[in-house]
C-alpha cells in the first residue's frame, strides 16, 4: 500500500508539472476563463445597446447571471477534462511515456489515479475562476465547485479511456471534439424548450439544472431529485464503460 501511494504521488507531481510546462494543457486551462471573460464583456455590452436599466434589467438580471454560472460550470469541465486528459495520454503514448511507466513496475490504475485526480483538481480551479469571472455569489461558491466535481466525474472517466484509445494527437483531436460538443450542450438549452428538455438528460444536463436551482435556493426541493437522478446515471455509466474498456486498452499499449 505504502509503494503504491509513493508511485501515484511521484505520478500526481508528473502530471502537475506536465500542466504548468505543457503549451497545450496551459491553453486548455485558460480557454474556459478567456471565454467567461469575453461572455461576461459581450453580455454586459448586449445589455446596455438594449437599453435595459432598472426593473427591465434586474428581470433578466438573474437568467443571465444563471446562464453565465452553467456556462462557466460546462465549459472548464468539458475543455479541461476532455483536452487534458485525451490530448495529454496521447501525447504520452506518441513518446512512450506510457510504455516505460509500464516496464518500470507502474500499474495501470495507479496511472490512471493520478491522471484521474489531477485532471479533475485542475477543472475545480479552473470552475472557480470562471464562477467568480461570472459574478457568483461567494455563498453560492462550495455548491457550485461540488457540482463542478460532481459533473466532471464522467467526463473524466470516458476521456481516460478516449485517451488511450488514441493512436497519436491527432486521433485525440477527433476524439475530444465530441466531448467538448456534449458538454456545451446544457448552455444552449436558453434557446427553445425542446432543446432545454433534451440538455437536461445529457452528461452535464443535470449539474447545470441543479446549479440553477441552487442560485434559487430551491436545491433541496423535490425538484432536484430528477436532475440529481441523471447525474448519478451517467456518472455510473462512466465507470462501467471505464471498466469495461480501460484494462483492455492499456494492456494493448
Amino acid at each position: 500500500m505504502n509503494a503504491t501511494l509513493r508511485r501515484v504521488g511521484a505520478l500526481v507531481d508528473k502530471d502537475l508539472m506536465d500542466l504548468i510546462k505543457n503549451p497545450t494543457m496551459l491553453v486548455a486551462l485558460l480557454m474556459p476563463i478567456g471565454f467567461m471573460l469575453l461572455f461576461r464583456l459581450v453580455i454586459g455590452d448586449t445589455a446596455a445597446d438594449a437599453g435595459l436599466t432598472g426593473a427591465d434589467l434586474a428581470s433578466v438580471g438573474g437568467e443571465i447571471d444563471k446562464f453565465l454560472l452553467g456556462s462557466g460550470l460546462c465549459m472548464s469541465i468539458g475543455m479541461v477534462a476532455s483536452m487534458v486528459l485525451i490530448y495529454g495520454i496521447a501525447e504520452e503514448k506518441e513518446k512512450h511515456t506510457l510504455r516505460t511507466l509500464m516496464l518500470a513496475n507502474v500499474g495501470a490504475s495507479e496511472v490512471a489515479a493520478s491522471k484521474g485526480g489531477v485532471t479533475l483538481l485542475a477543472v475545480v480551479a479552473v470552475g472557480a475562476a470562471c464562477f467568480f469571472l461570472a459574478g457568483g455569489e461567494p455563498g453560492l461558491l462550495p455548491v457550485y465547485l461540488a457540482l463542478t466535481a460532481l459533473g466532471a466525474v464522467p467526463v473524466v472517466l470516458i476521456s481516460l479511456v478516449l485517451g488511450l484509445a488514441s493512436r497519436d494527437q491527432m486521433t485525440a483531436g477527433f476524439y475530444s471534439v465530441p466531448v467538448l460538443l456534449l458538454a456545451l450542450v446544457p448552455t444552449f438549452g436558453m434557446a427553445s424548450e425542446a432543446i432545454k428538455t433534451a440538455a437536461s438528460f445529457t452528461p452535464l444536463g443535470g449539474v447545470y439544472d441543479l446549479l440553477g436551482l441552487a442560485y434559487d435556493g430551491h436545491l433541496l426541493s423535490a425538484d432536484a431529485l430528477m436532475p440529481l437522478a441523471v447525474t448519478l446515471a451517467w456518472a455510473i455509466a462512466g465507470a462501467a464503460v471505464f471498466a469495461a474498456l480501460y484494462r483492455r486498452l492499456a494492456r494493448d499499449n
